[in-house]
């Protein structure tokens, strides 16, 4: 006589269909009935389906972040290419932080690696810019 009902009891797991052997009730391991609970506890959304931005078909969202079709599974040519163009563009960006020059002197203008790079290299030139553009505009 266990925890479980006569009703409730199998001879196999509830998860991987193992046979049960000993006390085992209804899942082989611990393993098998964290991930049986886990998967009863996602939610819905996670496994909703949603429209992709660059093709328009539907697409499964396996996670929060998911906001394109699967490159490899489910997307169509031109879809990857979209994709593709979206790296090249994100790649184009990273370079242009990592070489932001010095808006006055041309310098680098040393990106710290978060948020928007500076545009100038230091206070002084921010200055000197600042006084320039005043200047020409007072003239």
């Amino acid at each position: 006589m266990g925890y479980y009902g006569h009703e409730n009891r199998t001879d196999d797991c509830q998860n991987c269909g193992q046979p049960l052997s000993g006390r085992q009730e209804r899942f082989c391991s611990a393993a098998c009935r964290q991930a049986s609970y886990r998967r009863k506890s996602q939610p819905a959304k996670a496994r909703s389906m949603k429209p992709c931005p660059l093709c328009g078909d539907h697409f499964e969202v396996t996670h929060a972040l998911k906001r394109f079709c699967d490159y490899e599974d489910e997307a169509e040519d031109f879809c990857r290419d979209a994709q593709d163009d979206l790296e090249e563009a994100k790649d184009i960006a990273q370079w242009q932080r990592e070489n932001a020059a010095c808006a006055h002197c041309g310098k680098p203008a040393r990106w710290s690696g978060r948020g928007r790079p500076r545009r100038f290299c230091s206070d002084r030139c921010k200055t000197a810019q600042h006084r320039k553009a005043k200047a020409a505009q007072s003239n």
